[in-house]
């Protein structure tokens, strides 16, 4: 079984690089490959009208409808920029609105975008609450989608100058992982962060290790399960190689 993990894409304009080289990384997806993870953060803002999506989401939905079609079995995870997912993700692939346990390569595995795992981060968890309150959601339904898609790019450009590109790991984070790996979970793996890195556990039940993934919009970077390893890869060094 082979399985890719990414996030933190930040997509929204199609002519930007980080755009058009996951483009290319889509149509270059080795035919051998069962499942995409998506681990939030892929959109720089998505919500799920009923009817019509962004325009300049069109080309990589395309992209995604693809590996659909071709039995690759997708999964979003909703991140700080996804607060609803709406008909047409949910016809490409899953759509989890929070973090989740799945079972692979006989493993159970905790999957998300690990932005909820800082029990002390309370404002934030009161701006999820809110943006993703059904009244919010109805609002903006009824609002003009350019100004939505204006109001969106602002905050976003916002929160990305003041947290910049890398994140720091808050102690919390490692201290909610530490416990939840002391039960039946193996495996954790969360984006949010912005940089590649292995933490090992000891628990009880031997080491287990949480995978931060790194971001594709600055780094290209991604996981690979394959033949039950874990390695981080990168598509700057993936095109090197095949050049």
């Amino acid at each position: 079984m082979k399985s890719i993990f990414l996030a933190d894409a930040h997509l929204r304009n199609p002519k930007d690089k980080a755009y058009r080289d996951l483009i290319t990384f889509f149509h270059n997806l080795p035919d051998d490959l069962d499942n995409l993870f998506i681990l939030g953060d892929f959109f720089d803002f998505w919500h799920g009208y009923q009817d019509v999506v962004f325009s300049a989401y069109i080309p990589i939905l395309a992209a995604l409808e693809k590996l659909s079609a071709k039995g690759i079995k997708i999964s979003f995870f909703a991140g700080n920029h996804e607060i609803s997912w709406g008909p047409y993700l949910e016809n490409i692939g899953c759509c989890y609105g929070k973090e989740t346990i799945i079972k692979l390569d006989g493993r159970e595995i905790y999957l998300g975008h690990g932005d909820r795992l800082n029990p002390d981060d309370r404002i934030y968890r009161l701006w999820c609450a809110f943006i993703r309150h059904p009244w919010t959601l109805r609002i903006i339904d009824n609002l003009p989608g350019s100004l939505v898609w204006k109001i969106a790019g602002r905050l976003s450009h916002g929160s990305r100058s003041y947290n910049g590109t890398k994140k720091i790991i808050p102690a919390q984070v490692l201290s909610s992982s530490a416990k939840l790996l002391e039960g039946n979970i193996s495996i954790m793996i969360i984006g949010h962060f912005h940089q590649a890195h292995r933490e090992i556990f000891t628990t009880a039940h031997g080491p287990k290790p949480l995978y931060l993934l790194g971001d594709w919009i600055n780094d290209r970077s991604y996981l690979i399960l394959e033949n039950g390893k874990f390695n981080f890869h990168n598509f700057h060094q993936l095109i090197a190689g095949n050049a």
